[in-house]
């Protein structure tokens, strides 16, 4: 018999769309189904295979960070580039807290949060989206746009002092926000949290980023980068660089935020014509919470209706909520308002 494996690994749960199944005319509105951004494909990729034979830069080529702190109004060396927004999570969480300190997450909220912090032997303490808790000696994460009620926290929502706060804005567009806006409230403890494979619509390539002003979190995120992915792809970096740097690409991103508002005003009117179910009022995200009004399974009365969503418990929320996600094709969200409107 082998030894037994350690008490934080028995504790992770983890969850794909497969999870919950799509069939035959269901709507499926579990993730971002939207198509990919024309620039990726508007002319060929070709990178020189050199980029592959090595490692590249720890925190990053230089050209994509000079690029991100002109987006986040910091200078290249703030700029930390990450095998996705989920490394950059655990990168901070693991270098501003302790083992078998305290970290205060949303709750509902993205499930890596509480998973990651776990992992890393940290416990939470869980808090409402919405009602930040002050900056103090426990770090805090904020999700805004949160995912998933779309809720949105404004910088100075931690309030001043000491403390850390990782913001974790991966579902942030740059268009319609200025991340430099953003961002230019922070102090030394603030650090952003960014995935480049949501705004680029790149899942696949794994490309995030860090943005740190704290020189000193910065060496230590890149001392313990050097143990985890060493360097971000290079491949990646190079394609997520190109799409950024296309002059069509914020033409495209303006025109999908302001779709995305349309679909979400569309589907919080359905859900205010059904009689059992209710909304947090998102105003931003690509995503919606509903729940049941009378106590129902969320999933279950949704599913019942063709729509498919993930249920509120893997964000560690309840039974009765169930999130949509509003990145999808016109008729998708068509058809979807008009089921909900009968529930």
């Amino acid at each position: 018999m082998s030894a037994p494996i350690s008490h934080r690994a028995a504790a992770l749960s983890a969850h794909s769309y497969d999870d919950f199944p799509c069939e035959a005319g269901h709507l499926d509105m579990r993730g971002d189904n939207s198509p990919p951004l024309t620039a990726e494909f508007a002319r060929p990729i070709a990178l020189p295979t050199l980029a592959a034979a090595g490692y590249g830069d720890i925190r990053g080529e230089l050209r994509l960070r000079t690029v991100l702190g002109e987006l986040f109004g910091v200078c290249p060396d703030q700029v930390m580039v990450t095998g996705g927004g989920s490394e950059a999570l655990w990168l901070a969480m693991a270098c501003v807290s302790d083992y078998s300190g305290f970290i205060r997450v949303p709750r509902p909220g993205f499930p890596g949060f509480e998973q990651l912090a776990r992992l890393l032997g940290l416990r939470v303490l869980p808090y409402g989206p919405g009602a930040v808790p002050g900056r103090g000696r426990i770090p805090v994460v904020v999700c805004t746009p949160h995912n998933p009620t779309g809720i949105v926290t404004a910088p100075d929502a931690a309030g001043a002092g000491a403390g850390w706060v990782i913001w974790d804005l991966s579902h942030m567009s740059t268009a319609g926000h200025d991340l430099a806006e953003f961002t230019a409230g922070f102090g030394s403890g603030d650090i952003a949290v960014f995935s480049l494979s949501k705004l680029l619509r790149l899942p696949g390539a794994r490309v995030g980023c860090l943005v740190v002003r704290d020189p000193e979190l910065l060496a230590a995120l890149t001392r313990a980068k050097t143990h985890t992915s060493m360097s971000t792809s290079c491949l990646a970096q190079g394609l997520a660089l190109r799409v950024l740097q296309d002059p069509g690409v914020r033409h495209e991103l303006i025109m999908r935020a302001k779709v995305f508002a349309d679909h979400r005003a569309q589907l919080l009117e359905a859900v205010a014509a059904a009689s059992k179910l209710r909304a947090v009022a998102a105003v931003d995200g690509t995503h919606l919470y509903l729940e049941t009004t009378d106590g129902g399974n969320g999933w279950e009365r949704l599913a019942g209706c063709g729509v498919i969503g993930i249920p509120g418990t893997v964000f560690n929320g309840s039974a009765r909520e169930v999130r949509l996600c509003i990145a999808q094709p016109q008729e998708v969200i068509d058809a979807a308002a008009a089921r909900v409107a009968a529930l």
